[in-house]
């Protein structure tokens, strides 16, 4: 996943089970906020909903914006208080998905883990701290 200083989004690149890329994933997102406790780092986002679906091809599709719409009409319970920003963000990365700009140009899509790597058994202390905000 990367994390883009100047965006309220994320892209995610993912493989197919052959190890084969097989995409970009943009989650539309409050700010990052990154935080360091010790040992201890992490980053905290609010999710928007909305999304965009990159193919290797760099053609792109919504996604979930019927779940976008309908938490909207639910104002008190819901995150997202401007809707047209949300839209915005999208709508402004759409030219760079088209011209494979940075990072939909192919970088990291070769990828792979190195296989001596190993996932923690317990995740560590302060996992699970409070979000923080910006």
């Amino acid at each position: 996943m990367l994390f883009p200083p100047d965006g309220s989004h994320s892209v995610w690149w993912f493989w197919d089970a052959r190890g084969v890329f097989d995409g970009w994933y943009v989650n539309l997102e409050a700010p990052h906020v990154w935080w360091r406790d010790g040992e201890v780092a992490g980053v905290d986002t609010t999710d928007h909903d909305l999304d965009v679906v990159v193919y290797p091809d760099r053609t792109w599709e919504w996604k979930d914006e019927d779940e976008l719409a309908e938490r909207l009409a639910f104002p008190d319970h819901y995150w997202v208080d401007d809707e047209p920003a949300v839209w915005a963000e999208g709508e402004r990365l759409v030219p760079l998905i088209e011209a494979g700009v940075y990072p939909f140009d192919g970088t990291f899509c070769d990828f792979r883990p190195d296989l001596a790597w190993e996932s923690p058994f317990v995740l560590p202390d302060g996992w699970d701290r409070p979000r923080q905000l910006r």
